[in-house]
């Protein structure tokens, strides 16, 4: 079994917040672009890391010092060697999660932040030694950001630029259900920085977060409740829940420019058109991540055998009985082979745990040429990674992994009168600490959580409808289910964000959001 940690790095470029030197390289960048930049180009990789010198560093006058993602900047300095041309190096994050993936689970440990460095340009120092150039704020964490003159792989002069958060809210009306698109910008990266908290009409709906996706986040709530005005409020978070007193807190810094110390908007439901259609939003950034073989999936035992697969699957995933066809080639010729199916069996509660079984799907006979062609369904199971091995009585031949999605099975009465009790069922919930259960919100108030281990994939949830006559709205959100990093930290609750930055997503999961509702009648 793989115990080693493993780190996940999603490929995406990530600018952050450092005050102090960046540490080990990451790799060579090709040459930065040359004269006075009037915006920041990244390059595709981080530069290597500058020597500290014992001599002061000299002072890199910015201004403005602060302002949201998109403000023009200039950076000028004095007292360098006239005609000498300087590297003007931005400090950075790449934020990923720490994870550990075995055969068995997957544990979730912590954000993580690596230190580097990205170029702004080179400037020539004019014949009176002095140097000014133009950028733009990068889009980027929020808070503080050196900003470095290098020469000759030496720090020589230090400036720095402080990133504001930029929120809005789009549309601002519209029917019940209306889907309303809030970005925040210049997120910090620290961790009373990192996370806000959403309220609607005062109830606490969930938490956003942007550790891979540079301080950005973009999702989409639904408009809820009776026609007329609604209070949304992003506000300040510790450990994910709302901080009702921030005028009072260590962090009253990073509201200073907020004068409500809330950032906030109403949004007026029009009217009420009835129950929309249940959907399912999944991640979009799934359809652009190819995964590496050599990473350790759920269920796959043989990993080696795994990565070597001459075995595929069509398609690729799926919900359970979905039918599917397996392909292979060279396996023995003219051979019976049985194809079996690798799941896991128990839950987190009762003393004897969980263990992997396998369970028999097909047998299927090779050609001459020691083809395979095998058709089954997927089996009515957890979800997640599972691995369909290919075996020759009691020898493996080959393993391939195959992931099942979460899908939707009803709600039921979809009309029920106030008091009355409602069923929701959906399958595929997995079994590890990223997807062995969900978070619920009711009229964009959290609810509490669902888990689907013991119940092997299947959740079946009985609520109570509550409210008015008319359309009342549940969602259905991914979270994390317990996690072994140090706090400040709080499980079992929505991320709101989690489309673009659930930590599951780097090892191939597509967790969806479910849009559901009930309508009550008098």
């Amino acid at each position: 079994m793989w115990k080693k940690i493993f780190s996940i790095l999603l490929l995406s470029f990530a600018f952050g917040c450092a005050t102090e030197p960046a540490r080990a390289p990451q790799s060579s960048a090709p040459n930065p672009p040359a004269a006075q930049s009037t915006a920041i180009v990244p390059p595709a990789a981080p530069i290597n890391a500058p020597t500290a010198t014992s001599a002061p560093l000299k002072i890199l006058k910015v201004n403005p010092e602060k302002g949201p993602i998109g403000t023009n900047f200039a950076v000028s300095g004095e007292g360098f060697d006239p005609g000498k041309t300087l590297d003007l190096q931005w400090a950075t994050l790449e934020g990923s999660y720490s994870m550990k993936p075995t055969a068995e689970t997957v544990e979730y440990y912590d954000r993580e932040y690596k230190d580097k460095r990205v170029t702004l340009g080179r400037v020539q120092a004019d014949a009176q030694g002095k140097i000014a150039a133009n950028f733009i704020a990068p889009e980027d964490y929020g808070e503080p950001h050196d900003i470095y003159a290098v020469f000759d792989g030496k720090e020589i002069a230090k400036g720095g630029f402080r990133i504001l958060r930029a929120v809005t809210f789009t549309p601002t009306e519209g029917p019940v259900g209306t889907l309303i698109k809030i970005q925040v910008m210049g997120i910090a990266w620290k961790p009373f920085e990192s996370t806000l908290a959403l309220r609607y009409d005062n109830k606490y709906m969930g938490f956003i977060s942007a550790v891979t996706t540079r301080g950005t986040a973009t999702f989409q709530i639904r408009a809820a409740g009776p026609v007329g005005q609604h209070l949304v409020q992003l506000i300040q978070s510790s450990s994910a829940q709302p901080y009702l007193n921030v005028e009072q807190s260590p962090v009253t810094y990073l509201w200073q420019d907020v004068p409500t110390f809330d950032y906030r908007a109403i949004f007026n439901v029009t009217k009420d058109n009835g129950a929309p259609i249940a959907s399912l939003d999944f991640p979009k950034l799934m359809n652009n991540i190819a995964l590496d073989a050599t990473i350790q999936r759920t269920g796959v035992t043989n990993l080696a055998a795994a990565a070597n697969t001459n075995a595929s699957i069509e398609p690729a995933s799926s919900p359970i009985l979905t039918p599917v066809t397996l392909k292979a080639n060279g396996l023995p010729a003219n051979s019976e082979l049985e194809l079996l199916w690798v799941t896991a069996r128990g839950n987190r509660v009762s003393p004897s745990g969980w263990n992997l079984v396998q369970t028999s799907l097909v047998k299927a006979t090779t050609t001459k040429d020691g083809a395979l062609t095998a058709l089954f369904k997927v089996p009515d199971d957890l979800g997640g990674w599972h691995s369909i091995k290919i075996a020759q009585g009691e020898k493996v031949l080959s393993e391939v992994p195959y992931y099942v999605e979460r899908s939707f099975v009803a709600v039921t009465p979809q009309k029920v009168k106030a008091g009355e009790k409602f069923t929701i069922q959906v399958k595929g919930i997995g079994w590890t600490e990223l997807d062995n259960g969900f978070a619920v919100t009711y009229d964009n108030g959290y609810i509490g959580y669902a888990c689907g281990f013991n119940s092997n994939g299947d959740v079946t949830m009985n609520l109570v409808a509550t409210g008015g006559v008319g359309t009342h709205l549940i969602d259905i959100y991914p979270m994390i289910f317990q996690g072994h990093g140090k706090s400040p930290w709080t499980y079992q609750i929505p991320q709101l964000t989690a489309l673009q930055d659930h930590p599951s997503l780097a090892l191939g999961y597509k967790l969806p959001i479910f849009r559901l509702a009930i309508e009550i009648v008098d």
